[in-house]
């Protein structure tokens, strides 16, 4: 697994998120792999403390080697408060100013009509009640460090209709509805909270829908987007970094889509016959 493409330390845009990140502590929930991962490595690059948070355990040690002690890597299940105040505890002993939460983790489970209780419950509680819990739980580090940022990574499902995507659609469309009212709640504690939604990225859950086949699928998903390509999870790690700086400081409350124009398209009825792995299962 080779690392995501760090800036150049030398242009003007790393010189400012050095300036922004350097001697702070960032949290990334969903930080082991694809978005999450990128997103602490770019956080990392910036000279970043990074409070990793991951279910997989062997996963999140290799991302956390990879990070080379600028990181904490802390193995829980965000649908759980223990285990988020646990993730918190994590980035208060390192002692710096927490500077951004990025809420990455996320479930994809893709139902329907047959979708069964407890799949709702995994779906939710992961994509909704577990970026909740983080945010809670960090926010008193978060006011502490005046100027901090929350980013809740949505989706273009949460947008636009998609088939058999009840459980996937409905968990992101709430988590662009939580983020407004996260920012506007935390708004006098300068705080500010936003969203960005990413197209077809290659995370490793696209990666295992088309077989690892990029060659064959690339062209067929990339058509999908206006730019013709599939996105890259360090794309979406920028994005996110700049909502997190300088550069994004009256913007709260608002999503930005990374999505290679997706959803200016507008054209997801063609996505049974050329998305593979979303039908709703029996």
């Amino acid at each position: 697994m080779t690392a995501p493409p760090t800036p150049d330390r030398a242009s003007p845009a790393a010189q400012r998120q050095v300036r922004d990140f350097a001697g702070t502590t960032c949290v990334v929930t969903g930080g082991a792999s694809g978005i999450g991962r990128a997103t602490a490595h770019a956080f990392a690059a910036a000279g970043a403390h990074v409070v990793v948070v991951d279910l997989d355990a062997e996963t999140l040690r290799r991302t956390a080697k990879e990070l080379e002690g600028a990181a904490t890597a802390v193995v829980g299940d965000i649908s759980l408060q223990a285990d988020c105040r646990a993730a918190a505890d994590a980035a208060g002993a390192a002692g710096l100013p927490v500077r951004a939460l990025v809420n990455c983790a996320a479930t994809f489970l893709a139902r329907s009509e047959r979708a069964r209780p407890d799949e709702w419950d995994l779906s939710l509680g992961t994509n909704v009640k577990g970026s909740a819990l983080m945010t809670a739980a960090l926010a008193p580090l978060l006011r502490a460090a005046h100027g901090a940022s929350v980013v809740n990574v949505a989706s273009i499902s949460g947008h636009i209709a998609q088939p058999g995507q009840w459980t996937y659609s409905a968990g992101k469309g709430a988590l662009l509805a939580l983020t407004r009212c996260q920012a506007l709640d935390l708004a006098d504690d300068g705080i500010r909270v936003n969203s960005v939604s990413p197209g077809l990225v290659w995370t490793p859950e696209v990666e295992r829908m088309t077989g690892g086949d990029r060659a064959g699928w690339g062209p067929v998903l990339g058509a999908h987007h206006m730019l013709r390509r599939v996105g890259e999870p360090a794309e979406v790690a920028a994005a996110v970094l700049f909502l997190c700086g300088s550069g994004a400081t009256f913007i709260t409350g608002t999503d930005l889509p990374v999505d290679g124009g997706y959803l200016a398209m507008g054209h997801s009825r063609s996505e049974p016959a050329t998305l593979p792995g979303r039908q709703d299962a029996p």
